[in-house]
């Protein structure tokens, strides 16, 4: 019985934000312009059109494995082609990150990131298609404390809009 009250509560709340401000939930994959990671892979959910958070994880061998989580805020958006129901948007956010390396070498940091991309909105906004690059900068915070090395993550992905 608390698991259904649960869902419905969680199932109103999402009703509620979607009619204000939109919700969506997509995937991502993940690559480096770098060598810091291996490619992963994302579970998206974004509030509003304006604000997203992103679960990552990076499963590669040895130290490699990674799981993060990243908030962004993304107040710029400029559109560059409209079309129909069609539109081909430029974005720059600002946003957090924190991510936790499991393995061999344990460790968390955490950080700013700057997101910079370009996404397409089809069918009267309800699906989006993007791609954005994030510079992200931050300081080490397990197992010493430190500046962490910049690095450069790209995402792929798309989303499905509830408005």
């Amino acid at each position: 019985m608390k698991k259904k009250v649960f869902a419905l509560t969680v199932l109103l709340c999402v009703a509620a934000i979607s009619k204000a401000h939109g919700f969506g939930i997509g995937a991502q994959l993940n690559f480096s312009a770098g060598s810091i990671f291996a490619p992963g892979a994302a579970l998206l959910i974004s509030p509003s059109d304006r604000t997203h958070l992103a679960i990552n994880w990076y499963l590669g061998s040895g130290s490699a494995n990674i799981i993060g989580l990243t908030l962004d805020a993304v107040p710029l958006t400029l559109p560059i082609i409209r079309g129909g129901a069609a539109t081909f948007n430029f974005n720059l956010g600002v946003g957090l990150f924190l991510n936790a390396f499991l393995g061999e070498d344990f460790g968390i940091n955490s950080g700013l990131r700057i997101p910079v991309g370009f996404n397409l909105l089809l069918g009267r906004d309800a699906f989006e298609i993007f791609i954005h690059v994030a510079p992200s900068f931050g300081v080490n915070l397990l197992p010493s404390l430190g500046l962490s090395s910049p690095f450069y993550p790209i995402a792929l992905g798309a989303r499905i809009w509830f408005r």
